[in-house]
């Protein structure tokens, strides 16, 4: 099986036209992502896939869609590999539909590829009007139906909520809201990671069937959230690079800029799970 290199981006929150960088952010964030590419150009390696894991563009309209398209198009050009992105909260469905793909996909956008003996699985967790996600029951009988048809291909699952795990015990109110319907979908089956965004902070742990969890931080500003009820915003910007070889994964953080200042300040109330949920979760 060949080594594969996969690049995660997440949650770059590129300021939409007319806008203010979210948060107070001196760099704008269209900045540090030609930063991350330029970074990437001086890997020693080609990568197979990149992947944009959601908040792709801070309440944007087509037109920031549009030019987020270009830039994709361009790297797709420059590193002659796959791109693929998914859907964040601060995502914009129906802009990102209008202004970033052919045709309206319906009410959600996922989608798989498959390089070598890996499937790798693009789910849409966003859910209109909230800040945590949910997986839809027809995405989850999509996910088990094309699992259970590839039992020898080793699976990736990208979305943009973390699941629960021991790292997220203070962020219940914000992240997947039905973790155990997608370890369900999951058991039994040969998956080698679920890699996800959102929190700007990266963390790492195994749950389920032993199914690695890997959290990335964000391409516009980390966010810590030790006290869980004021989460301190700072300036900085990372990615990180997933490599698969032999069935056997890693993961690397390359952090290209990270300011102590504190820019702004979040306040939370409950950090509980949600008790309302969407109609039809």
């Amino acid at each position: 099986m060949q080594r594969l290199h996969v690049i995660q981006i997440s949650d770059p929150h590129l300021t939409a036209r007319g806008h203010a960088p979210a948060h107070h952010q001196q760099i704008d964030p269209w900045v540090k992502l030609t930063t991350i590419i330029n970074d990437i150009r001086q890997l020693p390696y080609r990568p197979d896939l990149i992947v944009f894991t959601g908040d792709l563009v801070h309440d944007g309209a087509a037109e920031d869609y549009q030019r987020f398209h270009e830039v994709v198009h361009t790297m797709k050009r420059t590193f002659d590999c796959h791109v693929r992105v998914i859907l964040g909260n601060h995502d914009n469905r129906e802009a990102f539909y209008t202004g970033y793909l052919p045709a309206d996909p319906g009410p959600y956008y996922a989608n798989r590829m498959r390089i070598g003996n890996n499937d790798f699985y693009f789910l849409d967790s966003k859910v209109a009007n909230y800040e945590a996600g949910w997986l839809a029951p027809g995405q989850l009988q999509w996910l088990g139906k094309h699992l259970r048809q590839a039992p020898t291909k080793r699976a990736f699952l990208f979305l943009h909520h973390p699941l629960d795990g021991p790292t997220m015990q203070t962020m219940h109110y914000a992240i997947l809201q039905n973790t155990p319907a997608l370890l369900s979908a999951l058991r039994g089956h040969n998956v080698g990671g679920v890699f996800t965004g959102h929190v700007h902070y990266p963390t790492s742990y195994v749950i389920g069937d032993h199914v690695l969890n890997v959290v990335a931080g964000s391409a516009a500003y980390d966010i810590n959230c030790r006290d869980p009820h004021e989460h301190l915003v700072r300036e900085s910007s990372c990615y990180q690079i997933i490599t698969i070889d032999h069935g056997q994964v890693g993961v690397v953080t390359r952090t290209l800029l990270q300011r102590p200042a504190v820019i702004d300040a979040i306040q939370v109330g409950s950090t509980r799970f949600l008790s309302k949920k969407p109609a039809g979760y």
